[in-house]
């Protein structure tokens, strides 16, 4: 996952224990962040309905798909910050309740985009989250919010990723259709060695993939959801290469970016 800025991970599913890149990469298809190579999307998983994750949301710029995010209230939307870093929210368009990148769905503009002070310091991808306002409440057909995590989870546990990622590293493809992934978290330990000669694994991140079985989120994913007990529980954030034998996917972990996200819905 070259920073998998996302590496943005087009949504593939992905304790707090566990941690995130090749020059990473963010997970997103089309970011203004200009760091890093950007890759993120599901790879491994299966094609799925957004009736089956009405929380799901993704974002457009100047009409463009971009990244995913989460509807944690009506009216505000949780993403990786990679995605919209310097991005006006004038030209972001937030669309839920679709299943498909070519379907309509329930659109609302965005007015206010909130990302940490200490995004990107001190090391790249820390407190990789964005908090977007929308201009009016999101509401519709296969539209939910979904809770802020809350759930304790352990080395070996599993969460479910989503997106509309690559389903390959080297498939550039537009992948239309979201797509659900179910990996495993990783031991801290072990992803910290991974990225030893790559990258800094920070306190905000924590890792999964099945390193095996070659199921990871990928680029495209970034900024969609890492979901475990019915929470959002993390956001695909970034990594080196996808579906990796050797270097598992990097998330936000939401527990640790809280504090900021309470504060941020209040504006």
């Amino acid at each position: 996952m070259s920073k998998k800025l996302h590496l943005p991970w087009t949504i593939i599913a992905l304790s707090v224990l566990l941690l995130p890149l090749q020059q990473p990469n963010a997970r997103e298809n089309n970011s203004s962040v200009q760091a890093a190579e950007i890759n993120s999307r599901i790879v491994g998983g299966d094609a799925t309905t957004i009736d089956k994750a009405k929380y799901l949301v993704y974002l457009r710029i100047n009409g463009k798909f971009i990244c995913g995010g989460s509807l944690v209230s009506p009216k505000f939307v949780i993403t990786a910050a990679h995605c919209i870093d310097g991005v006006n929210p004038s030209k972001v368009t937030v669309v839920g309740g679709a299943t498909r990148l070519s379907e309509p769905g329930v659109r609302r503009s965005v007015t206010k985009i909130i990302k940490p002070q200490n995004y990107n310091k001190p090391k790249p991808y820390h407190m990789d989250v964005a908090v977007l306002k929308l201009a009016s409440d999101m509401k519709g057909d296969n539209i939910e919010t979904i809770p802020l995590c809350e759930a304790n989870w352990k080395f070996g546990d599993y969460i479910d990723v989503y997106g509309w990622g690559q389903l390959a590293e080297n498939n550039k493809a537009q992948v239309q259709q979201m797509r659900k992934v179910r990996v495993p978290l990783v031991l801290r330990s072990k992803c910290v060695e991974a990225y030893r000669q790559r990258e800094t694994i920070t306190d905000s991140m924590f890792c999964a993939g099945d390193l095996a079985k070659g199921k990871d989120s990928c680029y495209g994913d970034s900024g969609g959801p890492a979901i475990f007990q019915n929470q959002l529980c993390g956001i695909v954030s970034w990594g080196l290469r996808c579906a990796s034998t050797k270097y598992p996917g990097v998330y936000t972990s939401i527990k640790s970016v809280r504090n900021f996200i309470d504060r941020a819905m209040k504006l």
